[in-house]
């Protein structure tokens, strides 16, 4: 699933090639119903066609273009979505999980040149084509007029890249909350944009047991969890959320599957739980 950084990494992408550009066409799924949030494909169509792209803005796992003019489109990538975008014959892409690219298919399309899995294709000045792909639709494309002051945008809590605590004012809000501090870290009307494998990688890194009551963390231990969350989010942005690149130490590396040898680098051994409704990975030996 994209968490902040491969989020991040996206705005980024599409800042550098879409800032500055008037939108020529753009080709939503007209059949898509699910994707589509609060406006039809056609108004979200006729709501982006000869507007001009003057910055992009995210908050948590939430990004959008700003136009203009308002609307602003505000896109969520949910499981499976993701973002492609070229500049003429150069592709600037990215695919999260091995979800496949708008360039990557077999199937003949209901809409000529779109795949079935591409829910929306921006074409703008300059050759520059952008694409949201999402195959299972778990993803959200809406229309706002001020993103940051509408929901669900209003309602998340710190951004780790933008408006992240100092640790006594985080450790304050920790006491009061009994949950598991792996629950706690999933919830984002706290932490915006942190997802299942940044919560496990922040434990694992900061020596905590995901059970522990988010209420019982010291002061030391909250400086720590903080600390290592904003290295964690800022390594994985420099590296445009290159998986390949993340730091071979990390718990990133050994923690999907569930496999029952499963070993961190140094060959500590690796334990699934479920904490919060989700499967988390951690090392019972390093992990206090």
């Amino acid at each position: 699933m994209p968490e902040l950084p491969e989020v991040e990494t996206s705005r980024r992408h599409v800042h550098r090639l879409l800032k500055g550009r008037k939108i020529i066409e753009v080709i939503p799924d007209l059949e898509d119903h699910i994707c589509y949030d609060r406006a039809t494909p056609e108004e979200f169509r006729d709501a982006l066609e000869g507007r001009r792209v003057v910055g992009t803005g995210r908050k948590g796992k939430y990004f959008w273009l700003e136009l203009d003019r308002r609307p602003w489109p505000v896109f969520h990538l949910g499981m499976t979505g993701n973002v492609e975008i070229r500049k003429g014959k150069k592709s600037f892409k990215k695919a999260w999980g091995g979800v496949k690219l708008w360039s990557e298919g077999s199937r003949e399309s209901r809409i000529p040149g779109v795949l079935p899995y591409c829910r929306l294709k921006i074409v703008a000045e300059g050759g520059v084509e952008f694409a949201i792909t999402d195959p299972r639709r778990f993803g959200r494309i809406r229309l706002a007029e001020n993103p940051l002051m509408e929901t669900p945008i209003s309602k998340l809590g710190f951004d780790p890249l933008i408006d992240f605590p100092k640790a006594p004012v985080l450790a304050d809000l920790l006491k009061k909350r009994k949950a598991p501090i792996k629950a706690v870290l999933l919830d984002q009307s706290l932490f915006a944009g942190v997802g299942n494998w940044i919560a496990d990688e922040v434990l694992f890194q900061s020596k905590l047991a995901p059970k522990r009551k988010a209420s019982d963390l010291s002061t030391a231990e909250v400086t720590r969890l903080r600390a290592k969350l904003l290295a964690i989010i800022r390594t994985s942005v420099e590296v445009d959320a290159d998986y390949d690149r993340y730091p071979k130490s990390w718990l990133f590396h050994h923690r999907w599957g569930k496999e029952k040898d499963a070993k961190i680098s140094r060959g500590n051994r690796i334990v699934h739980d479920t904490i919060g409704g989700r499967t988390t990975a951690w090392v019972p030996t390093l992990q206090r």
